[in-house]
């Protein structure tokens, strides 16, 4: 049968059943998809907010939440 989708990042058990349909879409718990790191795909990542996925840390600057590639293009489209 249909398995209720789980959180991607490695050692959550979050049962996302009843989680927001975004969440489930994408495979993450609200905590993760907040959290400055995770260890997901056995590597130190960050959810990004505008790709909803899984990044490497180096492609994000500081503590942003959106990966640079994503950001420079939001920053381009602005500067029109």
């Amino acid at each position: 049968g249909t398995h209720a989708p789980m959180c991607q990042v490695q050692g959550c058990a979050a049962d996302l059943s009843k989680a927001k349909h975004y969440h489930r879409r994408h495979k993450v718990c609200e905590i993760h998809s907040k959290a400055p790191n995770v260890i997901a795909n056995a590597q130190t990542q960050r959810f990004c907010q505008q790709c909803s996925r899984f990044h490497p840390l180096s492609e994000f600057d500081d503590t942003k939440r959106s990966c640079r590639k994503r950001l420079a293009d939001h920053n381009r489209r602005r500067r029109k």
